[in-house]
């Protein structure tokens, strides 16, 4: 999955999504299944992007919410599929380096586990 984000779908399942140099927020909408999203930041340098109408249009994500929590965000559930990203240091969200994909694949399937999905 290096050189793209991660998509976790809110029945576990996990695929990888190139997002264009430009126009990235279509391929956002198309991928969370929205018309405006919302950004989480889970570290400096990677942020989780949801539906930001979310808990009216989807299921909640236990995956989603799971991994949020283990980077410390323990405040709130999230809805519908999230996609992870890296993010610069002015803020424009990219694809994810080949370290961060692996640091984040290992995190999920971790999550996936203990949850009772099968990665």
């Amino acid at each position: 999955m290096d050189g793209n984000a991660i998509v976790i779908e809110t029945d576990g399942r996990v695929g990888a999504v190139a997002l264009p140099d430009h126009d990235r927020l279509k391929t956002m909408y198309a991928v969370l299944h929205c018309h405006n999203v919302d950004v989480v930041s889970l570290t400096s340098k990677i942020d989780m992007w949801l539906d930001d109408e979310g808990m009216y249009n989807h299921p909640v994500n236990p995956y989603a919410t799971e991994l949020a929590r283990r980077y410390g965000l323990t405040h709130q559930p999230y809805f519908g599929p999230a996609l992870l990203c890296g993010v610069t240091r002015d803020g424009d969200t990219i694809n994810l380096t080949h370290d961060q994909a692996k640091a984040a694949l290992t995190l999920i399937i971790d999550v996936l586990v203990s949850l009772g999905a099968h990665p």
